[in-house]
């Protein structure tokens, strides 16, 4: 066990060794802080409270999967492009393990990015828009919470995407790539497939990953269900897995 933990901490000291992983956070904040700056001083017809502030940062989770897909994508294909998985490879832990703590560094990524993003709404809400703080909803602060939580759901199911095409393709470039274009289109897709009652749509993990769709929308496909979503999750990610382990344990490393 503390040799594992030792894995997942290099995984950690490799992710934020590189200036890409810090960069993204940086542009996270700058993000925040521009959006918050927006909302006080550009629309100024709108009487936008703290709580609106917090409301719009649930939107913003969007643009945090292309930081996760990023970070996710190339977390193992990086390893085969710069010749570092033969010094990873020769180290006493069998490959599943070393797979494990990449994801464990992966899904600690998405946790911290996360609490960035809430935590530096939260700091800039609170000296733009200190008047308001007191004037609590609770009923709004539960939809805040909700979609916080579905957002951090939808975050892990595309980072473990992205990077079980990096394990699959050893292409930094497909893995990161593929993903962000899905995420653009796909939704295109769904509405599409949705119109003509292509009901087969509703199988893809992509018109799952929303699981806020069950309690303040409507799902795409008739037939969705809370339950129905999270199979076909639990499902999808186990086949990530699993596809990922196979190929990671079996694929032969020129030395």
């Amino acid at each position: 066990m503390r040799y594992f933990a030792d894995l997942v901490i290099n995984e950690n000291v490799k992710l934020y060794k590189r200036p890409r992983g810090l960069v993204l956070l940086t542009l996270l904040i700058l993000m925040n802080f521009a959006v918050a700056i927006v909302m006080k001083f550009i629309f100024t017809d709108t009487n936008f409270t703290f709580w609106d502030h917090l409301n719009v940062s649930t939107f913003l989770i969007f643009v945090l999967n292309f930081v996760c897909i990023i970070i996710a994508g190339d977390i193992v294909s990086s390893e085969y492009s710069q010749g570092t998985i033969k010094l990873l490879l020769i180290r006493p832990a069998n490959r599943l393990k070393i797979l494990v703590a990449k994801y464990v560094a992966v899904i600690l990524f998405v946790l911290l990015v996360i609490f960035v993003h809430l935590l530096t709404t939260i700091m800039f809400g609170s000296i733009l828009f200190y008047s308001s703080i007191l004037e609590l909803d609770v009923e709004f602060l539960g939809k805040i919470t909700a979609n916080y939580f579905f957002g951090f759901i939808e975050l892990i199911i595309i980072a473990s995407f992205a990077m079980m095409l990096s394990v699959v393709t050893r292409s930094s470039v497909f893995s990161v790539s593929v993903p962000i274009f899905l995420l653009m289109s796909v939704t295109l897709l769904l509405e599409v497939m949705s119109h003509y009652n292509i009901h087969h749509g509703k199988y893809l993990v992509f018109a799952n990953t929303n699981l806020s769709q069950h309690v303040v929308g409507r799902p795409l496909f008739e037939g969705m269900t809370m339950n129905f979503s999270l199979l076909n999750i639990g499902v999808h990610m186990i086949f990530f897995f699993a596809l990922s382990a196979l190929l990671f344990s079996k694929r032969d490393v020129k030395v």
